[in-house]
């Protein structure tokens, strides 16, 4: 397993490459501004940070669906479908890439974040306030109080949906090469079932939550907890689901 998922990395080694040198220079373009007193030199480096944090995320999880998806049509299909390693080890091997590339690049970003915030508050003497700033302002876009559970609820959420959606996607162009195996467009097919699977799956969410008795659990409602408990179950159905037709329907 750990070779394949150092090979899922290496494949997708250079998307993080670029991502680490723009982070670079955007951090450097920061801390010029900060020395020389140019806050548009500081906020455009920030700035860039956060958009580049929020497309990597995206563009790695897409780059895994996209990876996944040549892995089926193409020639390097060879390589990996065909070493002495089952579909569950294969498969599982992706789902575990996807979940360290999304976790690893939010913590680095998150940790770069607040080293430029302490760097802005250590440089005007006003770290609590700039801390108690910051919380005050996450409190009235998330609508929720800033505190540890709430902290880990977002956190799970967000790898829970992201490594769903990806599984998903996976599921779904297996579908495809499944069922339409020798007809065009199946890319366009395969967009298709995604969309019909995550309709039943936001319709299955719903009407669980509805018909469940809601409480207060850990500060926030029950319901959010059951809205990601049904998004993990699908996760390991959608992980079970490829993987078997990979190992039983599909011939690379």
């Amino acid at each position: 397993m750990g070779k394949l998922i150092k090979y899922e990395l290496k494949k997708q080694m250079l998307s993080k490459i670029i991502v680490g040198v723009v982070a670079a220079i955007s951090q450097v373009i920061f801390f010029v501004g900060l020395l020389i007193d140019n806050p548009d030199w500081s906020a455009s480096g920030i700035g860039i940070l956060s958009i580049l944090g929020f497309a990597a995320m995206f563009y790695f999880s897409f780059e895994t669906i996209v990876t996944y998806s040549n892995d089926l049509k193409t020639k390097q299909s060879y390589m990996l479908f065909l070493i002495p390693r089952n579909m569950y080890q294969v498969v599982g091997a992706k789902m575990i890439t996807t979940f360290l590339q999304i976790l690893l690049v939010g913590a680095a970003f998150v940790a770069i974040f607040v080293v430029d915030v302490f760097a802005i508050s250590a440089k005007k003497g006003e770290i609590k306030e700039m801390i108690e700033m910051i919380k005050m302002i996450f409190e009235q876009i998330a609508g929720i109080p800033l505190n540890t559970t709430e902290i880990i609820y977002i956190v799970s959420a967000v790898l829970v949906v992201w490594v769903e959606f990806v599984l998903m996607c996976m599921l779904a162009i297996t579908l495809s090469t499944t069922l339409f195996a020798n007809k065009r467009y199946k890319g366009v097919i395969s967009f298709g079932i995604y969309v019909v699977l995550q309709i039943l799956l936001e319709k299955v969410a719903d009407y669980v939550t509805k018909n469940m008795m809601s409480s207060e659990t850990l500060g926030l409602n029950a319901d959010s907890w059951i809205y990601m408990g049904i998004y993990a179950v699908a996760m390991v159905l959608c992980y079970f689901g490829t993987t078997w037709l990979l190992d039983k329907r599909i011939s690379v």
